[in-house]
C-alpha cells in the first residue's frame, strides 16, 4: 500500500517509514482515530482508514462515507 499513488502524492511515505524506524514518534492526529490508524502507526495509508476517519469525526454513515471515496478518486 506505501507504493500506491495515494501515500506517494500525499506525502506520507517518509513519515511512516521514519515511524517504523523509530525515527520519528508514533502520534495520532485526533485521539479518535487511534483504533483506525495504530496498525499504520498514525499515518493514513489506506482509503479505507480515511472513509473510516470521516464516519468518526463527520459522522458520515456508510453511503457517504462512499460518496467520499468516489470523490476522492475522481480525477478531472
Amino acid at each position: 500500500a506505501i507504493i500506491r499513488p495515494g501515500p506517494i502524492v500525499g506525502d506520507l511515505v517518509h513519515p511512516y517509514l521514519n515511524r517504523r524506524n523509530g525515527r520519528e514518534p508514533v502520534d495520532c492526529i485526533h485521539p479518535a482515530f487511534e483504533p483506525v490508524l495504530a496498525r499504520t502507526l498514525g499515518v493514513p495509508l489506506f482509503q479505507e482508514q480515511v472513509l473510516r476517519m470521516a464516519m468518526i469525526i463527520a459522522g458520515f454513515d456508510g453511503a457517504e462515507a462512499d460518496e467520499l471515496r468516489r470523490a476522492m478518486a475522481f480525477k478531472r
